[in-house]
Protein backbone atom coordinates (compact mmCIF):
# COMPACT_ATOMS: atom_id res chain seq x y z
CA UNK A 1 0.00 0.00 0.00
CA UNK A 2 1.78 3.48 -0.95
CA UNK A 3 1.68 5.66 1.93
CA UNK A 4 -0.18 9.71 1.41
CA UNK A 5 0.86 12.07 4.28
CA UNK A 6 -2.39 11.38 5.89
CA UNK A 7 -2.20 7.74 6.20
CA UNK A 8 1.51 8.16 6.86
CA UNK A 9 0.82 10.71 9.94
CA UNK A 10 -2.10 8.17 10.93
CA UNK A 11 0.58 4.97 10.97
CA UNK A 12 3.23 7.21 12.51
CA UNK A 13 0.43 8.02 15.41
CA UNK A 14 -0.69 4.46 16.12
CA UNK A 15 2.62 2.68 16.02
CA UNK A 16 4.11 5.48 18.50
CA UNK A 17 1.02 5.71 20.90
CA UNK A 18 -0.16 2.42 20.63
CA UNK A 19 3.02 0.32 21.00
CA UNK A 20 6.38 2.59 21.56
CA UNK A 21 5.68 4.67 24.31
CA UNK A 22 3.61 2.20 25.99
CA UNK A 23 6.59 -0.49 25.86
CA UNK A 24 9.06 2.21 26.43
CA UNK A 25 7.46 3.57 29.82
CA UNK A 26 6.50 -0.12 30.99
CA UNK A 27 10.34 -0.78 30.43
CA UNK A 28 10.97 2.39 33.22
CA UNK A 29 8.70 1.23 35.15
CA UNK A 30 9.98 -2.41 35.66
CA UNK A 31 13.04 -1.23 36.48
CA UNK A 32 11.59 1.13 39.57
CA UNK A 33 9.71 0.12 42.54
CA UNK A 34 6.62 1.10 44.20
CA UNK A 35 8.62 3.86 46.15
CA UNK A 36 10.60 4.73 43.59
CA UNK A 37 7.65 5.67 41.28
CA UNK A 38 7.09 8.49 43.37
CA UNK A 39 10.51 10.18 43.87
CA UNK A 40 11.17 13.52 42.93
CA UNK A 41 14.19 15.52 43.58
CA UNK A 42 12.06 18.84 45.16
CA UNK A 43 8.53 19.16 45.98
CA UNK A 44 7.58 21.58 42.57
CA UNK A 45 9.41 18.54 40.27
CA UNK A 46 6.82 15.64 39.13
CA UNK A 47 7.55 11.85 39.80
CA UNK A 48 6.97 9.28 37.22
CA UNK A 49 4.31 8.10 38.67
CA UNK A 50 2.45 11.56 38.50
CA UNK A 51 3.93 11.75 35.01
CA UNK A 52 2.58 8.82 33.94
CA UNK A 53 -0.84 9.33 35.17
CA UNK A 54 -0.55 12.62 33.68
CA UNK A 55 0.00 11.22 30.19
CA UNK A 56 -2.48 8.01 30.47
CA UNK A 57 -5.55 11.43 31.33
CA UNK A 58 -3.96 13.25 28.52
CA UNK A 59 -4.50 10.54 25.86
CA UNK A 60 -7.66 9.70 27.37
CA UNK A 61 -8.77 13.58 27.11
CA UNK A 62 -7.78 13.83 23.46
CA UNK A 63 -8.65 10.60 21.88
CA UNK A 64 -11.47 9.57 23.18
CA UNK A 65 -12.82 12.63 24.31
CA UNK A 66 -12.25 15.03 21.93
CA UNK A 67 -11.81 12.88 18.86
CA UNK A 68 -14.21 10.23 20.03
CA UNK A 69 -17.01 12.47 21.64
CA UNK A 70 -16.73 10.34 25.03
CA UNK A 71 -16.55 12.46 27.97
CA UNK A 72 -13.99 10.61 30.23
CA UNK A 73 -13.91 13.03 33.77
CA UNK A 74 -10.43 13.69 33.24
CA UNK A 75 -9.32 15.65 36.81
CA UNK A 76 -5.91 17.17 35.18
CA UNK A 77 -5.11 18.57 38.15
CA UNK A 78 -5.22 15.54 40.77
CA UNK A 79 -2.37 13.86 38.20
CA UNK A 80 0.06 16.16 39.34
CA UNK A 81 -1.38 16.98 42.99
CA UNK A 82 -0.75 12.99 43.78
CA UNK A 83 1.99 12.14 46.19
CA UNK A 84 1.72 8.21 46.45
CA UNK A 85 -1.90 6.36 47.12
CA UNK A 86 -1.07 4.48 43.67
CA UNK A 87 0.98 1.23 43.89
CA UNK A 88 3.12 0.70 40.70
CA UNK A 89 0.89 -2.24 39.64
CA UNK A 90 -2.05 0.56 39.78
CA UNK A 91 -0.36 3.13 37.90
CA UNK A 92 0.96 0.44 35.07
CA UNK A 93 -2.96 -0.65 35.07
CA UNK A 94 -3.88 2.92 34.49
CA UNK A 95 -1.30 3.59 31.77
CA UNK A 96 -2.88 0.23 29.79
CA UNK A 97 -6.27 1.36 29.83
CA UNK A 98 -5.55 4.70 28.09
CA UNK A 99 -3.29 2.18 25.79
CA UNK A 100 -5.99 0.21 24.72
CA UNK A 101 -8.56 2.75 24.71
CA UNK A 102 -5.89 5.31 22.28
CA UNK A 103 -5.38 1.59 20.10
CA UNK A 104 -9.69 1.46 19.94
CA UNK A 105 -9.77 5.20 19.16
CA UNK A 106 -6.92 5.12 16.35
CA UNK A 107 -8.14 1.60 14.56
CA UNK A 108 -11.85 3.77 14.24
CA UNK A 109 -9.55 6.95 11.89
CA UNK A 110 -9.42 6.71 8.60
CA UNK A 111 -6.87 9.06 6.90
CA UNK A 112 -9.22 10.60 4.93
CA UNK A 113 -10.67 12.19 8.83
CA UNK A 114 -7.80 14.00 9.58
CA UNK A 115 -8.78 16.81 8.04
CA UNK A 116 -12.10 16.96 10.21
CA UNK A 117 -12.34 19.43 12.91
CA UNK A 118 -13.59 19.70 16.72
CA UNK A 119 -14.41 22.18 18.50
CA UNK A 120 -14.54 20.06 21.59
CA UNK A 121 -11.00 21.58 23.04
CA UNK A 122 -12.46 25.03 23.21
CA UNK A 123 -11.23 26.01 19.72
CA UNK A 124 -11.86 24.65 16.36
CA UNK A 125 -8.96 22.01 15.62
CA UNK A 126 -8.13 19.68 13.38
CA UNK A 127 -8.09 15.46 13.95
CA UNK A 128 -3.94 16.21 12.72
CA UNK A 129 -2.99 18.65 15.18
CA UNK A 130 -4.45 17.10 18.10
CA UNK A 131 -2.54 13.58 16.94
CA UNK A 132 0.03 15.74 16.48
CA UNK A 133 -0.07 17.09 20.29
CA UNK A 134 -0.62 13.83 21.42
CA UNK A 135 2.36 12.31 20.07
CA UNK A 136 4.79 15.39 20.92
CA UNK A 137 3.45 15.80 24.52
CA UNK A 138 4.09 11.99 25.09
CA UNK A 139 7.78 12.30 23.64
CA UNK A 140 8.45 15.41 25.52
CA UNK A 141 7.06 13.33 29.10
CA UNK A 142 8.87 10.34 28.02
CA UNK A 143 12.00 12.18 27.99
CA UNK A 144 11.57 13.30 31.85
CA UNK A 145 10.44 9.21 32.63
CA UNK A 146 13.50 8.31 31.18
CA UNK A 147 15.47 10.80 32.52
CA UNK A 148 14.34 10.01 36.30
CA UNK A 149 14.63 6.19 35.92
CA UNK A 150 18.39 6.73 34.30
CA UNK A 151 19.21 8.65 37.44
CA UNK A 152 17.79 6.31 40.01
CA UNK A 153 19.46 2.91 38.09
CA UNK A 154 21.73 3.99 36.27
CA UNK A 155 22.56 1.55 33.29
CA UNK A 156 19.01 0.31 33.45
CA UNK A 157 17.80 1.31 30.42
CA UNK A 158 21.10 0.90 28.36
CA UNK A 159 19.64 0.18 24.76
CA UNK A 160 16.07 0.92 26.03
CA UNK A 161 14.91 0.59 22.35
CA UNK A 162 16.66 -3.08 22.15
CA UNK A 163 14.79 -3.68 25.61
CA UNK A 164 11.75 -2.27 24.29
CA UNK A 165 11.33 -4.61 21.72
CA UNK A 166 12.50 -7.79 23.14
CA UNK A 167 9.59 -7.17 25.19
CA UNK A 168 6.98 -7.35 22.41
CA UNK A 169 8.37 -10.40 20.81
Amino acid sequence: MERDLLSTLLHVTRTRLVRDYPEQIMTCLDALTDEEIWWRPHEQANAVANLVLHLAGSNRYYLEQVIGGRDVGRDRAAEFAARGGWSKAQVTDAWEQARRAAERVLDTIEPSQLAQTTDRTGKVTTYAQILLHVTHHNAAHMGQIVWITKMLHPGALDEIWTKQSQRTS
